[in-house]
């Protein structure tokens, strides 16, 4: 079986989807940035901890999209 992982991390192919091993812990979440509607679309990711590794698929997907349409926007159409 493949290794996937670095520094001592010995999950397998076949088990690589699994949630972090119990006591891991969860990343902490970024500083805001200075823009409220990316801060917006950045919020979802503190839910990524709750789901199962399947379900993130959706939440990056409405992530992407949430900051592609930001980009899009015209600065000065939201006045």
């Amino acid at each position: 079986m493949t290794n996937v992982g670095e520094g001592g991390d010995s999950r397998t192919m076949e088990n690589a989807g699994e949630q972090p091993p119990v006591g891991r812990a969860w990343p902490e979440a970024g500083a805001p940035t200075a823009d409220p509607a990316v801060n917006a679309a950045l919020e979802p990711l503190g839910t990524l901890a709750d789901l199962p590794v399947a379900g993130h698929h959706s939440v990056y997907a409405a992530l992407h999209d949430g900051l592609l349409a930001q980009l899009n926007t015209d600065p000065s159409e939201e006045r």
